[in-house]
């Protein structure tokens, strides 16, 4: 019996071992990894381009399966560099070299600072089948560089690939939906900036809003862009005097504030320090943090934005799998919009009895934890 069971057990191991193989890396905001797997990942795809120099799907991998073991290893950027010098030697005419040459440089993988020369020469040999998550990186770009024109033709393609997540999608459509025409909206992060570019320049909504990247007003062909955009004159560092780069955000979006006063709306995504200076005159609509110097019944916009404006039923069911942050964003509206809850339970009960199957479907549907879920169900009590 102890035999058997021992080749049972090697058997298991043997099968461990074999189902090892190479998988496409996928983004965090697509699929998170922990770091064990990305080193894995790494080692397979490395032997992959020994195999065959030549495979740019191979360089590609193990470029991004390095880039995020060098992400979740307190920014030692070694494997990353490692990884696009020996793509250097091996691919240096591609577009797949390019292209992640210019995401080295942007990322501070040490092959120079010069990011630009990369990413135009890799937007001259652009494939006609651009690889889906290159989008993101192209439409950031673009934007960063103040090139409205070529940013909404790459906008377009994105959204007409029909790869960029729904859920993301319906987040953002619904943020809009709720702001005033002519709204600013200000936010960080992929998953909040580049799906308002898809819904404006794939659907052609919203385009009476402007999307402010906050992390790009560091970059000066991107102020020149707001400035023609907004009619404003954005601070310049020469001219501050100023004693941080925050101070000199802080400015800028003080400018922004200045000038278009109750029209400007923050993600509730955005970083806390980002909105750490307006915090007692933001006042949460639903999804959005909008700014007033005067207070208001925000409460009563925000019922008005649930009942006429976003488009819930989405939360109920999803159709195909969802990216990370689809799922996150999903179970962000319990958080958002538990308070409008005490309010319908006294006023209008078959409202609240549909918003809560709405906010719990919405948090049991996601890939979170137990306990993550439960902490976050708990707030609707």
């Amino acid at each position: 019996m102890k035999k058997v069971l021992l080749i049972a057990v090697l058997a298991l191991q043997g099968f461990g071992i074999m189902a090892q193989k190479p998988e496409r890396i996928e983004s965090p905001i697509i699929s998170e990894k922990d770091s064990v797997w990305y080193e894995e990942q790494k080692g397979l795809w490395k032997a992959q381009t020994q195999k065959d120099p030549t495979d740019e799907t191979a360089w590609r991998n193990y470029y991004k399966a390095a880039r995020y073991t060098s992400w979740l290893s307190n920014e030692d950027n070694s494997a990353a560099h490692q990884a696009i010098v020996e793509m250097s030697q091996a691919i240096p005419d591609t577009y797949t070299y390019n292209f992640c040459a210019f995401n080295a440089i942007k990322l501070g993988h040490g092959i120079g600072t010069d990011g630009d020369k990369y990413a135009e020469a890799a937007l001259r040999m652009l494939p006609d089948d651009v690889p889906d998550a290159d989008y993101n990186d192209w439409v950031c770009y673009l934007a960063m560089k103040g090139q409205e024109e070529r940013m909404a033709k790459m906008a377009k393609h994105y959204f007409e690939s029909g790869t960029y997540s729904e859920n993301v999608l319906r987040y953002s459509y619904n943020e809009l939906a709720g702001m005033a025409s002519g709204g600013i909206y200000i936010a960080n992060g992929d998953a909040a900036i580049i799906p308002k570019w898809l819904i404006q320049e794939g659907m052609g909504l919203s385009k009476d809003k402007t999307i402010v990247c906050a992390p790009f007003l560091a970059v000066k062909e991107y102020r020149e862009w707001l400035n023609r955009k907004l009619n404003i004159v954005l601070p310049e560092w020469e001219e501050g005097g100023f004693d941080s780069y925050e101070a000199y955000e802080r400015a800028m979006l003080q400018t922004i504030i200045d000038r278009f006063g109750s029209k400007v709306y923050f993600s509730a995504t955005t970083y806390s320090k980002t909105m750490e200076p307006w915090k007692e005159c933001l006042y949460n609509e639903g999804l959005l943090l909008k700014y007033s110097a005067k207070p208001y019944d925000n409460l009563a916009v925000k019922r008005r934005n649930v009942e006429e404006r976003y488009q819930l039923e989405y939360l109920l069911v999803s159709f195909r799998p969802e990216w990370t942050a689809g799922q996150r964003l999903s179970a962000n509206y319990a958080v958002l919009l538990a308070d409008l809850l005490p309010y319908y339970a006294q006023h209008d009960r078959k409202r609240h009895d549909w918003l809560m199957r709405l906010l719990v479907t919405g948090v049991q549907n996601t890939s979170l934890n137990e306990e993550h879920k439960q902490g976050i169900l708990a707030q609707l009590k």
